[in-house]
C-alpha cells in the first residue's frame, strides 16, 4: 500500500480555490498503486477537517491517462469536471464517467481506476459519523 502525502495543517476558515489557477497544487504520488501510465496526479486542497467529521478532504484532483489501484478507505464522492474515467469495483461493477457525472462510494471498497483522458474532478472524502 502506497502512503498518500501528508495533508497540510487543518484549514479552519472559509477556503476559496480556482481550478484554473496555477498556484496551490500539490503532487499526489500513487507509487506502487500505478498499474500503467504516468498519472502525475495533483491535488489542490481546500479543507482537511469538518465541523462534525474527524476527517474531511475537500479538493480538486487532476490526473493524466493511466491505470491504478484505488482503495476507498473513507466515504468518497466526486464530480468529474473534465475528461473520462472508468472505475472497476471489487464487486466487478464498472462505472464509466464523463464530465458532469458524479459518484458516491462508501468506505471499504477497492477498485481499479482507469483515467482514459486527462481528467479533473472535485472530491469530498469523509470519515466518522454525524451525531
Amino acid at each position: 500500500m502506497t502512503a498518500r502525502p501528508t495533508l497540510p495543517n487543518p484549514i479552519d476558515s472559509v477556503a476559496l480555490a480556482s481550478l484554473d489557477a496555477p498556484e496551490g497544487w500539490l503532487a499526489y504520488p500513487l507509487g506502487d498503486d500505478v498499474i500503467e501510465g504516468n498519472p502525475d496526479t495533483r491535488m489542490k486542497l481546500l479543507r482537511t477537517v469538518g465541523v462534525k467529521t474527524p476527517y474531511k478532504a475537500v479538493a480538486f484532483f487532476t490526473s493524466q491517462p493511466s491505470k491504478f489501484d484505488w482503495r476507498f478507505e473513507n466515504d468518497e464522492a466526486f464530480v468529474l469536471l473534465e475528461g473520462c474515467i472508468a472505475i472497476t469495483m471489487d464487486t466487478g461493477e464498472r462505472f464509466e464517467m464523463t464530465a458532469g457525472d458524479a459518484v458516491s462510494i462508501p468506505a471499504g471498497h477497492t477498485g481499479v481506476c482507469e483515467v482514459l483522458e486527462f481528467s479533473r474532478k472535485f472530491t469530498v472524502v469523509t470519515s466518522g459519523g454525524v451525531e
